[in-house]
């Protein structure tokens, strides 16, 4: 009979951190459960090495000009990279409405949107440090098409997010338990016997 191994995987950390190539695997709208979002698709991502997928969201609210037309913005610029990155020539008109290559209103941009699934991007996977002191695994929104300098140019782009001071990202040892991680507010231990059961 043969002898019988569990897979053993390594924990804390991974090496599903950092440019890699991700495919396309679900794209959702939850713009409604968001009142603040003008647009919110949640992109999930396979990633080599990773048994979970791996998210990005594309969020925000657009900036408007005094006319109710949008303008360059943040949330432009998400919707961009996306777009850029896996060949959609549609997006946002003027009015913030979803339209495709020949303005043409798109009625459901998640079925407008997932002939992309399956396609593979080159993404950064990273460990966003949040404001409650908590580590999330994100993808960054700036994603490129795969080719032969795509991993070079988005490792440029991320290095210069990170020198300025753009990406915020959590301690390679948040994962470890010796690790402390200082949240709002202070506190104090009683001095004397602490009974173990009343913690």
């Amino acid at each position: 009979m043969a002898i019988m191994r569990s897979e053993i995987k390594k924990s804390g950390g991974g090496d599903w951190l950092g440019i890699k190539t991700g495919t396309i695997s679900a794209i959702t709208d939850e713009s409604s459960k968001y009142a603040w979002a003008d647009v919110y698709l949640n992109v999930e991502f396979t990633v080599e090495g990773s048994d979970y997928p791996r998210r990005m969201a594309v969020a925000g609210s657009f900036d408007k000009e005094p006319n109710g037309n949008i303008k360059d913005c943040s949330l432009l610029k998400k919707i961009t990279h996306l777009f850029d990155a896996v060949g959609e020539m549609g997006g946002p008109n003027q009015l913030g409405q979803w339209v495709d290559e020949n303005e043409k209103p798109i009625d459901d941009i998640v079925a407008h949107l997932n002939q992309y699934i399956g396609t593979s991007l080159t993404i950064y996977v990273y460990k966003e440090l949040a404001k409650n002191g908590q580590a999330y695994t994100r993808v960054h929104n700036k994603v490129l098409a795969v080719s032969a300098k795509s991993e070079e140019e988005l490792q440029g782009y991320i290095n210069f997010m990170k020198s300025k001071g753009f990406l915020k990202e959590a301690p390679k040892d948040m994962n470890n338990p010796a690790q402390s991680v200082q949240m709002n507010g202070t506190g104090s231990l009683p001095t004397g016997n602490i009974d173990i059961a009343n913690l």
